[in-house]
Formats: C-alpha cells, sequence, structure tokens
C-alpha cells in the first residue's frame, strides 16, 4: 500500500512538471525583439519650398515606432557645390533631441541667418528607437 502511495505520489509530480515545462514553452510571453525602424512624417517643409534669408523656416514632424522612440535629429546644410570666394557663410546646423512614447509630433520656427549664403540646401530628418533602428527623410528647399 505504501508502494503505490509512493508511485502515485511521483506520477502526480511528474505530471505537474511536465505540464509546467509545456506551459513555460508555449505560452509564456517571449520579449518582443524589435526590428522595424520609425516611421518620419515630414509636413513642413515641403519638396523644393523657397525661403528667404532673415524669413521664418517652419518644420513639422511626425514620428511613430511600434515600440519606442528615442531620439531625432535634424541637419540642415547646403547641397550647392561651394564656390571658393563666398561673401556670405554656407549655412550648416545640426538639431538633437530625445524623445519617447510610440507617438510624437513637433512643430517649430526659427529665423533663416540674414548671411547665408543663397541656394539649395538640405532638411535631413533622422529618427531612431530603443532598440537601435534608425531611419531618415530629406526634404531639398531653396533659400533666396
Amino acid at each position: 500500500m505504501q508502494l503505490f502511495f509512493v508511485i502515485l505520489v511521483i506520477k502526480f509530480f511528474i505530471a505537474n512538471i511536465t505540464f509546467l515545462v509545456i506551459v513555460c514553452l508555449f505560452g509564456c510571453n517571449k520579449a518582443e525583439k524589435d526590428e522595424q525602424a520609425p516611421f518620419i512624417k515630414i509636413n513642413l517643409p515641403e519638396n523644393h519650398d523657397n525661403f528667404i534669408r532673415g524669413n521664418l523656416l517652419t518644420y513639422d514632424l511626425e514620428f511613430s515606432d511600434d515600440l519606442q522612440l528615442k531620439s531625432y535629429k535634424i541637419n540642415i546644410h547646403s547641397a550647392s557645390i561651394p564656390i571658393l570666394k563666398q561673401t556670405n557663410y554656407i549655412w550648416d546646423t545640426t538639431i538633437n533631441s530625445s524623445i519617447s512614447g510610440i507617438n510624437y509630433i513637433i512643430k517649430k520656427s526659427f529665423s533663416i541667418p540674414l548671411n547665408v549664403d543663397t541656394g539649395n540646401y538640405l532638411f535631413i530628418v533622422t529618427c531612431s528607437d530603443k532598440a537601435g533602428n534608425e531611419d531618415w527623410v530629406a526634404r531639398d528647399f531653396t533659400i533666396h
């Protein structure tokens, strides 16, 4: 009788362990692996926009990610071939900012310096998420 009871307890123990192993292997949530880069939408400036030195340049950006945004960077620089002797200077500026969440919208304006060279410029936006995925979008514009 005691042997029967011991065998019954062992079978019950093995059955419970087997059940727990199966549940953990197939039922436990595995951490999501983020392989998708953030989405970037540039509402402003529009491609091929024209601006005048000293006036405002407004940018309107939307970022989204499936899990978690981390940061964005805006780089504005000349797309023109440099001339050996310039009367002004070629505008080159970078804006970096940390962000969070899965959606982020930003709209800001700043003045275009009065003494920048006229010509073609690039407005490049880069965004990265917490996993390190990154994407970029660019617009070109002209300063008169």
